[in-house]
C-alpha cells in the first residue's frame, strides 16, 4: 500500500511537540533579548561618548555628553553657547541615567567625573568616565 501524507494522529503529536518547545523556549528567548537591549546600549553610549572626546580633540573645542530621555546627545560650545551636534538613540525599554553631563576639552580630558548607569530587570551596568576621558564599563 501506497501511502502519502501523515494520519491526524501524527500531525497531533507533531503540533504537540512543537507546542511544548515553544512554550520552553520563552523564558530563555526574553532573557536573550534583555542581554542583548542592555549591550546594545552599552555600545551606543560607550561609542558616543568617545565620539564625543575624538571631536573634542579634532575640532579645539569643548564637547559636552548628556543623556536625555531615549538619547545620548553631544553638544559643542564654539564661543556662542551649547548647540547639539550628534544624537544617538537610546533604548525606551532600560533606565538610564547619568550623575553629571561630562564635558571633553580639546585634550581629551573630562570634567565633571561622570557614571551613567544602565539598568534592565536585574542587570545593572556602569559606564564610567575618567578625569582622562577614558572609559570603562562595569556590570553583573
Amino acid at each position: 500500500m501506497n501511502r502519502k501524507g501523515m494520519t491526524v494522529f501524527e500531525l497531533l503529536v507533531a503540533v504537540g511537540l512543537f507546542s511544548f518547545l515553544v512554550t520552553a523556549m520563552v523564558p530563555s528567548m526574553r532573557s536573550l533579548f534583555a542581554r542583548l537591549e542592555m549591550h546594545t546600549a552599552l555600545r551606543t553610549v560607550t561609542a558616543g561618548l568617545n565620539a564625543a572626546r575624538y571631536q573634542a580633540i579634532q575640532e579645539n573645542h569643548p564637547v559636552r555628553a548628556e543623556i536625555v530621555p531615549g538619547r545620548l546627545q553631544i553638544s559643542v560650545d564654539n564661543g556662542s553657547g551649547w548647540r547639539v551636534t550628534r544624537s544617538f538613540p537610546l533604548s525606551e525599554k532600560l533606565t538610564i541615567t547619568a550623575n553629571s553631563r561630562p564635558v571633553f576639552s580639546p585634550l581629551g580630558n573630562v570634567s565633571p567625573l561622570c557614571t551613567i548607569t544602565l539598568e534592565a530587570r536585574q542587570k545593572v551596568c556602569r559606564v564610567v568616565v575618567s578625569m582622562y576621558g577614558r572609559i570603562r564599563v562595569y556590570g553583573n
